[in-house]
């Protein structure tokens, strides 16, 4: 592999998604985590995601609600099943050339496969009939099942029937759907709970795309239905979107089953004991750290303010007495005495701490890690002259790129969450806000 890849997922919202487990599981068993790495970008808009993925130099890059058929105007082109589907939930970089491809489908006809479910001649409901309904619906068709569309608004899934050739039926005939179903796909947010237990018949197929345990997975178990999760749908979409971001041979069975394991015993998410948010220098790490505390109700501490008071001189003044490797020794020490020993912190964090090896582990064992992500050109603008001893030469701007590029992969490495911090800082609170109460409200 000839340099170092990004890749990442975008939606809106983000944090919760278990994508970057996948991948990162796959790139550590194939010993290619140093030079591979996969994470999460929030942004306000489709537009917003495709700005990051350029600036950021992404190889490739899943896509999930809200984004799927919005992303494609940002796009060169799209293959057939993402255009027939009118959704893409992979962007991959070809050269110069960005296309779009949606694997969704596969997500749906794998899990049945792997699982010896027959589709052709089977009755197959499909509740829902957005982006992921869509994708079902085409994947089933595609294997000669036979589709019948229920959702809360006839039209669409009329519209979805006539998209793929096959039936729709009103939301009140769903209690005489599931009678005559083999196969049921719910594509249905996990808090809506619209089937009695009593409509599932023993010999059903339930397949929920949640992976949150919701009301249709738990009566289907009481009703001993075959049950397959939403996990098994995230891995095998995920299976052939690693083929077209790195051309590479599908994994084996063998690390299959290894990140299904990973994916079924994974914790569930709790809220974060501190948030650090790393960055390069002007990023706004510490006027946005401020704005996010007071708004989650955390303290907040900027890492190189609290440097500064321990060594009893400034920043630039360490550097040019002591030098960058006493500087980088000391940010280790606050680092420590900080981190494990506080909670519900806001903390922003110096620009270089992430270069340290010990200093991410720290991060990540102890705080949520959010990258705020701004241009060299903005952060400049926002830089104080005389302020950055490493931008102290000739030509500022190249050298703050070098180190920009040289620190990217340890950003992406450290973070938990990527956000642009170009556009206004309350906007950019509220998006970080919205991502973690949306993660962790329950």
């Amino acid at each position: 592999m000839s340099r170092k890849k990004l890749l990442a997922v975008t939606g809106n919202p983000v944090l919760h998604s278990k994508s970057p487990l996948i991948f990162n599981t796959i790139f550590f068993h194939l010993s290619m985590d140093t030079s591979c790495i996969y994470g999460r970008i929030a942004a306000a808009d489709a537009g917003e995601a495709m700005f990051l993925f350029k600036e950021l130099g992404l190889t490739g890059m899943n896509v999930t609600t809200p984004f799927k058929n919005r992303i494609i105007d940002h796009l060169d082109s799209v293959d057939t099943a993402a255009a027939k589907i009118g959704g893409v939930n992979t962007v991959v970089r070809e050269n110069n050339h960005l296309k779009g491809y949606n694997t969704d489908h596969l997500g749906v006809t794998e899990s049945l496969k792997n699982r010896g479910i027959e589709i052709e001649g089977k009755q197959c409901m499909v509740l829902g009939a957005g982006g992921a309904g869509r994708a079902a619906v085409y994947g089933l068709v595609k294997r000669k099942g036979l589709v019948t569309v229920v959702n809360r608004t006839y039209d669409k899934a009329v519209e979805v029937a006539r998209s793929f050739g096959c039936k729709a039926k009103k939301m009140e005939l769903l209690k005489s759907v599931l009678k005559n179903s083999d196969i049921l796909i719910s594509t249905l947010s996990s808090t809506i709970d619209i089937i009695p237990a009593e409509w599932l018949p023993k010999k059903l197929v339930v397949f929920d795309a949640n992976y949150k345990k919701s009301p249709l997975s738990q009566k289907a178990e009481t009703r001993g239905c075959t049950i397959i999760k939403g996990e098994e749908w995230l891995l095998n979409q995920a299976i052939p979107a690693y083929r077209y971001f790195l051309g590479t041979a599908p994994i084996d069975k063998d690390l299959e089953n290894r990140v299904r394991e990973s994916l079924l015993s994974a914790p569930p998410l709790i809220g974060p004991k501190n948030i650090a948010l790393v960055g390069f220098m002007g990023s706004g790490k510490s006027h946005i750290g401020k704005m996010l505390a007071q708004k989650v109700g955390f303290s907040f501490k900027d890492l190189d303010e609290q440097l500064e008071k321990r060594a009893g001189c400034s920043i630039p003044d360490i550097f040019k007495m002591e030098g960058e490797a006493a500087f980088r020794s000391k940010e280790k020490k606050v680092l420590k005495e900080e981190l494990p020993h506080h909670e519900g912190v806001v903390y922003a964090c110096g620009g270089g701490v992430v270069v340290d090896e010990e200093n991410r582990e720290m991060l990540k064992e102890h705080s949520l890690v959010i990258w705020l992500y701004s241009t060299i050109e903005t952060a400049l603008k926002r830089i104080p002259p005389s302020t950055r001893p490493l931008l102290d030469c000739e030509n500022p701007e190249k050298k703050a790129r070098n180190i920009l590029n040289h620190r990217l992969f340890s950003y992406a490495r450290t973070a938990d969450l990527i956000v642009s911090s170009e556009t206004d800082a309350h906007k950019v609170v509220e998006k970080i806000y919205e991502e973690i109460h949306k993660t962790f409200k329950n």
